[in-house]
C-alpha cells in the first residue's frame, strides 16, 4: 500500500509490521457530525478496513476534544452545562458512526481525562526551557523547534494567517515570536466553567499539547500514521511535531494522512460558516452504504463541493452492483472486483477508482450474465472491505 505522506510530500510505501498504530484528531463536540466529518473519518475507516483485509492488526486511536474554547461558547448560549452539551454531541456521534457502519476503534481519549498528564508534560516543556510565561499563560517558544513551519511548507505569510483564524493570537503582547503556541491557559476566574488545579497551576491546557500527550501515552512516542483534515496541518500538526520532538526526541509519526474538506457552496462545510449537510438528516433517507459510496466519488486529498445527487447515482449503482451479483455468470468478475478494489485502496486510498471498478463488473458482467441466482463471496466481501 503506499500513501501520500504530507511531511514528505510524497507517496510513501507503507512498511508497517503485525500490527499497525495510527492517531487520528477526532471532533470538537458542539454541534451534530456533519458530511466533511463523516468524508473525513471515512477514510480513515476504509485504511483500517483494508489493513486488517491485509492480516494487520488496527490500533485506530480516535481523540475527543472536549476541552476547547468552542465548547464553552456554545454552552453558554445555549444556557447548557458544558459537560452535558459535550456529552450529548458524542452519544449523537456515535450512533451515526454506527449507522454508517464504521469499525470499532482501539481507543477514544477524552482531553477531560487527560488533564494532569497534559499537565506534567507541559511543566517539563517549561523545565526544559521550551516553554515560557505570558501573565498567567504559559506559550511554547517555536524560536527553540528547528524548522517549525517547514512540515507544512507554507510561507510566513500564510503561517501568521492561519495562526490568526485558528486561535494562535500572533499579535499578543508578551510573546516572544507571533507564531509562539498556547500550551496552557492560567485561569484565576472562579466563574470560568472549565479549569483544573495542577502541577503548573489553575487552569487548562491548550489544544496541541492535549493530542502530544494522549497519541504518545497510547499508541507510544513514534507511531505509524497521524492524520486528520487538512486544516490541521497548521497549526495543530506542525505544533504536536514540535512537542513530540521537545518532549520525546522524535517525530510523533513515520506517515503522515490529511483529507480535503467536502465543500457547500465553495466554501468548507463549518459550524461557523453554517453551510453543512448533517449526516444524521441523510440518514433518514438513505441507507449507510449508500452515502458512503457517495462519499466515494471524491478522493480524500482533493475533495470537493458537494453534490447531492451523487446520493441518487449511489444508490442506483448499488442495486445494479447486488443484481449483476445474483446473476453473473461466472465467479471471474466477481473475483476481479475484489482484486481491483483492493488495488485501487492500495494506491492512496483511491476510492475514484472504487467506483469506477463497479461500474465495470455491472457493465462486464451483465454482458456475460445467466440466470444463476447465486451471491458471489467475492462480492460480498468487497462490500465489506468497503463498509457497504
Amino acid at each position: 500500500m503506499r500513501l501520500y505522506d504530507t511531511a514528505t510530500k510524497t507517496y510513501r510505501q507503507l512498511q508497517p509490521g503485525k500490527t499497525v498504530k495510527i492517531y487520528v484528531c477526532g471532533i470538537t463536540p458542539y454541534d451534530s457530525a456533519h458530511l466533511g466529518h463523516i468524508f473525513t473519518f471515512m477514510t480513515y475507516d476504509l485504511l483500517q478496513r483494508r489493513l486488517e483485509d491485509l492480516g494487520h492488526e488496527v490500533q485506530m486511536v480516535r481523540n475527543i476534544t472536549d476541552v476547547d474554547e468552542p465548547i464553552y461558547a456554545k454552552a453558554a448560549e445555549l444556557k447548557l452545562d458544558y459537560r452535558d452539551l459535550a456529552e450529548a454531541e458524542i452519544a449523537s456521534f456515535h450512533s451515526v458512526l454506527e449507522l454508517l457502519n464504521f469499525r470499532p476503534l482501539f481507543r477514544e481519549p477524552k482531553a477531560s481525562e487527560y488533564i494532569d498528564k497534559i499537565a506534567a508534560a507541559v511543566q517539563q516543556l517549561v523545565t526544559q526551557g521550551y516553554g515560557y510565561s505570558v501573565g498567567n499563560d504559559i506559550y511554547f517558544d517555536t524560536s527553540k523547534a528547528t524548522g517549525y513551519g517547514s512540515f507544512s511548507g507554507y510561507n510566513h505569510k500564510l503561517l501568521t494567517a492561519l495562526s490568526k483564524a485558528r486561535g494562535g493570537n500572533p499579535g499578543l503582547n508578551g510573546k516572544r515570536q507571533p507564531l509562539d503556541f498556547l500550551l496552557w491557559r492560567g485561569i484565576h476566574d472562579p466563574a470560568d466553567p472549565a479549569q483544573w488545579q495542577t502541577v503548573v497551576g489553575n487552569g487548562r491546557p491548550g489544544w496541541h499539547i492535549e493530542c502530544s500527550v494522549m497519541s504518545s501515552d497510547i499508541l507510544g512516542n513514534r507511531f505509524d500514521i497521524h492524520g486528520g483534515g487538512n486544516d490541521l496541518i497548521f497549526p495543530h500538526h506542525e505544533s504536536e511535531i514540535a512537542q513530540g520532538l521537545a518532549l520525546n526526541h522524535t517525530a510523533p509519526a513515520h506517515n503522515w494522512l490529511h483529507v480535503s474538506a467536502l465543500l457547500l457552496a465553495g466554501e468548507k462545510m463549518s459550524k461557523s460558516l453554517g453551510n453543512m449537510v448533517f449526516a444524521k438528516d441523510l440518514l433518514g433517507k438513505y441507507d449507510a452504504g449508500t452515502i458512503r459510496l457517495a462519499l466515494m466519488h471524491y478522493h480524500h486529498r482533493i475533495g470537493g463541493e458537494w453534490q447531492s445527487e451523487l446520493l441518487c447515482d449511489a444508490e442506483k449503482l448499488l442495486c445494479q452492483v447486488r443484481e449483476t451479483a445474483r446473476y453473473a455468470g461466472s465467479d471471474a468478475y466477481a473475483n476481479k472486483l475484489l482484486q481491483d478494489v483492493r488495488k485501487a485502496l492500495d494506491d492512496d486510498l483511491n476510492t475514484l477508482e472504487v467506483v469506477d471498478a463497479l461500474h465495470r463488473f455491472v457493465r462486464e458482467a451483465c454482458n456475460a450474465k445467466r440466470h444463476t441466482s447465486v451471491q458471489h463471496h467475492a462480492v460480498t466481501e468487497t462490500f465489506a472491505l468497503l463498509g457497504l
